[in-house]
């Protein structure tokens, strides 16, 4: 690597920009539109993986054949987890530009508002629910809430309700009526409580990921840069001040300079890496490495967080479920011919169109469990199987499980050390024993019983706590909403402060889903993008949307 100053080295073949973006996941797409839009400035955005040119990306079920693609999946795997039988699980996540929201189910879930009011509550200034909602809603144009003080109109981002929805959908809703759940219109407005249908991030049968919404018009404007291929290695410092980035591209290590800052959008996984390839985090682990220590940062990679899921799963004689059987080969021919022709019906739908957020015992203050429909048969590893069945995905919004993400060596091409740790706390599976009983009460309803068969996971011999445990240490997944490893506080002991600036140096900020400092009781796409919308604001220094009232 040339000895070079980097920012005149940069200068002189034109990589010298005001700010370096590295992630070009959903945090990324938002900050590269909203900050090029001063056209002032120059804007770079680096992104590890291709364009979003792969026709499967823009099928919203695409994400069934997506979720395991190896060119545009980082396909990540967890160490050995000690309290799940010992399995690696599987953790993918976007590795194309639009990240994760390219290759997702498109559900959009905000969460919870009293995990935002909790955000605000431990010394995070500006982040509160009333705070964050004119973010959610500045990005948002929902086709069906279009009277809601809680959405938006005219926002890049697609919101609409999903183009049909299985007739299970509404033997679910049947279902919670008959335990006496209530329903919801909107899982996103006032009251998240209660059982309904999810809205999703497609735009007439296409998937909205952040890419395409983001980048469909900032994309062409001549003061934003978009380089694919081009795996961040490290921030490249002047003394404490980051002045650019280096990147690795068809083999070769240039740097790109940034004169303003440097932003790490690069996920929860990669820009904790990024951080300690850099030289932040703690000394004695990047010694190992002989990574020379910058800033010391324990706080880094540690605090990682996300939601745990075990099923429960019936068979069914009926073929209202999807499924893949002989009987349906006429259907799925029309399904295919249907999509190709007008971008309707399944292939234009999410799969998992419908759910709850439930309080499982008495005494809390939110939902602790979120339940997704699954109308289809469902293989261990989450596809969609051979025949026909149905059930409830039973999910743990707020584990107290946290894990860590490490280094396995310099050299940026080397996957991190990713341990998450699920059930590491014994309260985790406890919650998560109650959820499966919960799930089995609803299912065992009488709106079930046109389509009933018999219950082949866990199986009605499985009846005990110490049965279910066994089954969900067997069982369990992630759902693919990781958080938490550069979070963000009030202290040092907080990897970035409320601005998302990265404590102990200057011109380099975190905007992903590391930041938030605690799991959020929902999906997490709509969140992080709502993080860069705020975001945005502070790089350009502008002042903060007025504060939602009355909601």
């Amino acid at each position: 690597m040339s000895t070079t100053h980097p920012s005149r080295a940069a200068s002189q073949d034109g990589w010298l920009f005001d700010y370096v973006i590295v992630g070009g996941g959903s945090a990324g797409c938002v900050l590269a539109a909203r900050l090029s839009e001063d056209v002032n400035v120059r804007v770079c955005l680096i992104e590890a993986g291709p364009r979003d040119t792969h026709p499967l990306i823009h099928i919203p079920l695409g994400v069934t054949w997506l979720i395991r693609h190896r060119r545009l999946n980082w396909c990540y795997w967890s160490a050995p987890q000690q309290h799940v039988d010992g399995r690696k699980i599987f953790l993918p996540r976007g590795r194309v530009l639009g990240g994760s929201s390219s290759i997702n189910g498109s559900i959009y879930i905000r969460g919870h508002r009293s995990d935002y009011d909790d955000w605000a509550a431990w010394g995070n200034a500006g982040w509160s629910y009333a705070e964050v909602l004119p973010y959610f809603k500045k990005s948002e144009n929902n086709e069906q809430h279009t009277a809601s003080p809680y959405h938006g109109i005219g926002g890049p981002l697609n919101v609409s309700d999903c183009e049909s929805y299985n007739p299970l959908t509404e033997m679910m809703l049947e279902a919670a009526d008959q335990l006496q759940f209530p329903r919801t219109a909107d899982f996103n407005g006032r009251d998240q409580d209660g059982f309904g249908r999810r809205q999703v991030t497609v735009r007439d049968g296409r998937r909205e990921s952040a890419a395409t919404a983001f980048l469909r018009d900032a994309g062409k404007r001549k003061n934003l840069t978009i380089v694919c291929d081009a795996l961040a290695s490290r921030v490249v410092f002047e003394g404490r001040r980051a002045i650019g980035v280096e990147i690795v591209q068809t083999g070769e290590r240039r740097i790109i300079a940034a004169r303003r800052e440097v932003i790490l959008s690069a996920g929860v996984f990669a820009s904790p890496a990024i951080l300690m390839r850099s030289g932040i985090g703690d000394g004695a682990a990047l010694q190992q490495h002989s990574i020379e220590t910058l800033h010391r940062a324990p706080q880094v990679g540690r605090n990682l967080q996300d939601h745990i899921s075990s099923p429960v799963q019936y068979s069914t004689p009926t073929t209202l479920p999807y499924g893949i059987s002989w009987r349906t080969l006429p259907w799925t021919a029309w399904t295919i011919v249907n999509y190709a022709l007008f971008q309707r019906g399944l292939l234009a739908n999410t799969g998992l169109q419908a759910g709850g957020f439930v309080r499982s015992k008495p005494g809390l203050d939110r939902p602790d469990i979120q339940f997704i429909l699954m109308p289809a048969e469902r293989t261990p590893d989450g596809r969609m199987g051979i025949g026909h069945g149905y059930g409830l995905i039973a999910i743990l919004l707020r584990p107290n499980s946290s894990g860590t993400v490490k280094l396995a060596g310099a050299d940026p091409e080397l996957a991190p050390l990713i341990d998450p740790a699920f059930y590491s706390e014994a309260e985790d599976i406890d919650d998560m024993v109650r959820a499966l009983r919960l799930a089995r009460r609803i299912l065992e309803a009488p709106a079930w019983d046109r389509v009933r068969g018999a219950e082949i996971r866990p199986g009605p011999q499985v009846q005990s706590d110490g049965q279910l445990k066994e089954y969900i240490r067997a069982s369990s997944q992630t759902c693919f909403h990781p958080v938490g490893t550069c979070a963000m506080g009030k202290d040092a002991q907080h990897v970035v402060d409320a601005q998302l600036r990265v404590r102990g140096v200057e011109a380099l900020r975190v905007v992903d889903a590391s930041i938030m400092p605690r799991m959020i009781g929902g999906n997490t796409n709509a969140p992080v993008i709502m993080i860069a919308e705020k975001a945005a604001d502070m790089i350009r220094g502008r002042p903060a949307l007025p504060a939602a009232q009355d909601v």
